[in-house]
């Protein structure tokens, strides 16, 4: 017989499977061959061992998973950041300068005024100046309204500045004045900035979750393959090859 249908039949007998050869003839063979008797024990004592090994691991029993309830996790409040903290505090002061000035204007009547376009100017002024203080108030509550402020804010703050500088070098105001209007204009200008960093903050890469512990794994051999195993055993070492 020759010793690879021998070592073929003898691993299905390990495997408990049908032997393609008659067990009688497997046998003879094992009794005049030496190296296939040395292979047989190898094999044999490695099936053992796993059998062992196997039988060795506790059995975990079935877990009724509908009496098992998810733990609730607590919600993570997300905090406010300086900017958002600064943009707030930036909006309530924008608000009030329209609120000075608008009640500045209504103080200011007197019986000769006559009602007419300056009057709507200056209320639209003092309309818009509140209405870019809610949006700052908005945006410092809601970071996902920055963007939107932040280009309307950019747009203004440049039309703006042209027209101080080109009433300052024509000399239509007087010094005094236009310090007055930087001033008045200073909540802006640091709501455009915090607006930004706010909408650039907010778009900003999260720190990835943690990633879980992977689970112990079973240490095999170098030589060994993963999977299940569609062949027979033979011996790792190669010694009866």
């Amino acid at each position: 017989m020759d010793c690879e249908v021998a070592r073929e039949t003898l691993s299905a007998r390990l495997d408990g499977e049908r032997e393609p050869v008659p067990s009688a003839r497997v046998d003879e063979h094992l009794d005049e061959c030496g190296a296939c008797g040395l292979w047989f024990e190898q094999v044999a004592g490695q099936a053992s061992r796993l059998q062992r090994l196997i039988e060795s691991r506790p059995v975990i029993g079935a877990v009724d998973l509908a009496g098992i309830r998810p733990t609730p996790q607590p919600r993570e409040r997300k905090r406010m950041s300086w900017q958002r903290w600064a943009l707030l505090c930036v909006g309530i002061a924008q608000v009030a300068v329209g609120i000075v000035q608008g009640l500045g204007f209504s103080l200011g009547l007197g019986h000769h005024y006559v009602i007419g376009s300056g009057n709507h100017l200056l209320n639209e002024s003092t309309a818009w100046t509140i209405a870019l203080g809610v949006a700052m108030v908005v945006a410092a509550i809601w970071p996902g309204a920055a963007e939107g402020l932040a280009g309307v804010l950019m747009v203004f703050v440049a039309v703006l500045s042209v027209y101080v500088v080109v009433d300052a070098l024509s000399g239509a105001v007087t010094t005094s004045r236009v310090l007055t209007r930087v001033l008045t204009h200073l909540p802006v200008l640091l709501g455009t900035v915090l607006a930004v960093m706010v909408w650039r903050s907010r778009g900003a890469p999260r720190p990835a979750p943690d990633v879980l512990a992977d689970e112990p794994d079973i240490v095999l051999p170098q030589n060994a393959s993963r999977g299940r195993r569609h062949g027979h055993l033979w011996p790792t070492d190669g010694s009866a090859a």
